[in-house]
């Protein structure tokens, strides 16, 4: 007799029972719990990253209600987070996200804000999904043994790492689960084990519904909700109870037409950045957004980065061209390989539907990892079926290396998190190592600021327990996450400083023009420039062809003035203290103070053990930051 691993797959039909292994389903959780923990466990101890300080700023700033909740989503650049002497437009984030909001500031009420506990809870919820993602599938495939492993492969699916690990993207995590269950919940109220019901309207329904409105006020992607129960109900009833169902289908819709009215042309949005949304305009938004869709779902398939994209910011078209058909060519075979594999499997066109259409509200945005949650669930389901029209030792041999690989790309972005993580928390790390907490209004200086420290005035407050602490970027470093070159600081009198840096210098590549583009619109930076400002003037002494290579900047006070800090990031240190001794003199790091020597030396260790990380993980988002330029 044959066994089930060489069985071919018979279409499933209704009231056909669940097959597989007698596990009962806390056993499935319990697996499931260990794969998690076996995977994401080391996010415990990764602590806070870039939003992370503002959002723990706003939850003990703001209340429980709903404006109260928004307002904690949101962000003002300028505003309290820093000053950058060469914006004239201010920005401003905001979102529509209260419940995420809502189960983040429990989180820290709960936990106290310990970073350790708060990733715990990540990893909570994220467990919390897979069991859901389980579930589902025992439904769809009925066979536990495949529904477990559909679940595993949502678990460890390579780019979550930034999901479970980045507290600021709880917004997905929270998104993802409520989602999941108002697809379970509708399941209920259509269908009643595998028969579509004939009743249109159910607590079900409710449940659903009430459900989904979670899920959308915690992450917009929640609003493709309607499309997939409509090919949910499509792919596993039929025409028929397709078309039985338009009343329902008609209350979606005007749900979702009233959620889009209200936060396109209700919710107040002011100064978005173009350095975030940078879809074009016009019939060339077609050709664009299709091109970003197919990188999404490549990387999606292929685990590749999934940080900026080739048409982020304006790249694409014809200078990509290749590489546009390389991925043509690749998801092509995937989805060749997927209806052949997945005949006779029922409501096979669910996932591929679902993978897709997960990714449509974030084409216009600034593509991040966690945009990868929601459209993994349905991409999980689909890894499953495409192993289990395999047969013999094909399949154990193929579904070894898609867990392996997705295993291996698991720990390669697991260090590429770490070492984004540790090239911000070395900055304050070095600072505090030599600056005890100074007095309230103090104002901190920062040259060749990694932008991965722009929330530094943010975090210190809160490490220093200070409740007013200003700070200015005097220049960012090239590279996002750390000082790669060498650059010189020159004391011109008491009031002034010289700092140059060898080409391309400040301001270039795709990240300076950024920095430009979204915050001085029309007006760029060239030699001669004169920048007034509140605490210093600036003035562009001169620039190359890509950056500007020397700066002025004139302070209103004396740069040695008690309400002054200033710090300098360079190859050696991530924010090494600066101390002024007389003009004509080249600037050096001072040495750590006696008191802090040992936790400098804990410094020292942490740098010695992820600095190699940190580079790598600079050229490794680099190598992506080159595809997109033009």
């Amino acid at each position: 007799m044959p066994d089930a691993a060489t069985t071919p797959i018979a279409p499933v039909v209704a009231g056909s029972t669940t097959r597989g292994p007698r596990l009962r389903f806390w056993q499935l959780a319990v697996g499931l719990l260990l794969v998690v923990v076996a995977v994401d466990g080391p996010s415990l101890w990764d602590g806070l990253f870039f939003d992370d300080h503002w959002h723990r700023a706003t939850l003990r700033e703001y209340g429980w209600g709903f404006s109260d909740l928004v307002e904690a989503a949101t962000f003002d650049l300028p505003g309290r987070l820093t000053h950058l002497w060469w914006q004239e437009q201010p920005l401003q984030w905001r979102y529509a996200r209260p419940v995420a909001m809502l189960c983040m500031k429990i989180e820290y009420v709960l936990t106290g804000g310990s970073p350790i506990a708060i990733h715990a809870c990540a990893l909570l919820w994220h467990w919390l999904t897979t069991l859901l993602v389980c579930r589902m599938a025992i439904w769809a495939l009925r066979h536990r043994g495949w529904a477990f492993l559909a679940a595993a492969v949502f678990a460890i699916n390579p780019h979550s790492v930034f999901a479970v690990s980045w507290i600021a993207a709880r917004n997905a995590l929270v998104g993802g689960f409520f989602f999941v269950a108002a697809v379970l919940a509708y399941v209920r109220a259509s269908f009643h084990d595998r028969a579509p019901r004939p009743q249109r309207w159910s607590s079900w329904l409710v449940a659903a519904l009430a459900l989904w409105a979670l899920a959308l006020f915690s992450r917009e992607t929640g609003i493709v909700f309607p499309v997939v129960v409509v090919v949910l109900d499509l792919a596993f009833g039929g025409w028929r109870h397709t078309l039985r169902r338009w009343p329902v289908y008609v209350v979606i819709g005007l749900l979702s037409c009233a959620y889009l009215y209200w936060r396109l042309f209700v919710f107040p949005v002011h100064s978005v950045p173009d350095i975030y949304f940078t879809a074009p305009a016009g019939l060339a938004y077609v050709p664009w957004a299709a091109s970003k869709l197919l990188h999404l779902i490549f990387a999606q398939i292929f685990y590749t980065p999934m940080f900026l994209g080739l048409a982020t910011y304006g790249g694409g078209g014809a200078t990509h061209a290749w590489a546009y058909v390389f991925m043509v060519v690749l998801v092509g075979l995937i989805a060749a390989w997927f209806v052949v594999a997945s005949r006779g499997v029922a409501g096979r066109w669910l996932w591929p539907a679902w993978t897709v259409v997960a990714f449509v509200p974030v084409i216009p945005v600034f593509v991040m990892a966690h945009f990868s949650y929601l459209p993994a669930i349905a991409y999980a389901v689909m890894v499953t079926i495409l192993l289990m029209g395999l047969r013999g030792r094909w399949r154990t041999v193929v579904a070894g290396l898609v867990v392996g690989a997705m295993l291996w790309s698991h720990f390669v972005y697991r260090n590429v998190w770490r070492g984004i993580v540790r090239s911000e928390q070395l900055i304050y790390a070095d600072i505090r190592s030599t600056t005890p907490a100074p007095p309230v209004a103090t104002k901190l200086f920062f040259i060749n600021l990694p932008v991965a420290g722009i929330y530094a005035p943010v975090a210190l407050r809160e490490a220093w327990g200070l409740d007013r602490l200003d700070g200015y970027v005097l220049t960012f470093a090239p590279q996002p996450l750390m000082m790669r070159e060498p650059s010189r600081i020159e004391q011109l009198n008491d009031r002034e400083l010289l700092v140059s840096a060898d080409e391309p210098g400040y301001f270039g590549g795709l990240a300076g023009r950024m920095l430009l583009d979204g915050m001085r619109p029309g007006h760029p930076l060239h030699a001669g420039t004169f920048v007034p400002g509140d605490e210093f003037d600036t003035t562009v002494v001169a620039a190359g062809d890509e950056g500007i290579t020397k700066l002025r900047f004139s302070f209103h006070k004396p740069l040695a003035s008690a309400d002054y800090c200033f710090f300098v990031s360079t190859p050696e240190r991530p924010a090494a203290r600066v101390e002024f001794t007389g003009p004509g003199t080249v600037v050096t790091a001072a040495p750590p103070a006696e008191a802090c020597r040992e936790k400098y030396a804990g410094w020292l260790a942490a740098r010695d053990q992820y600095f190699w990380i940190v580079d790598f993980t600079q050229r490794f988002v680099q190598s992506d930051v080159l595809l997109t330029k033009k």
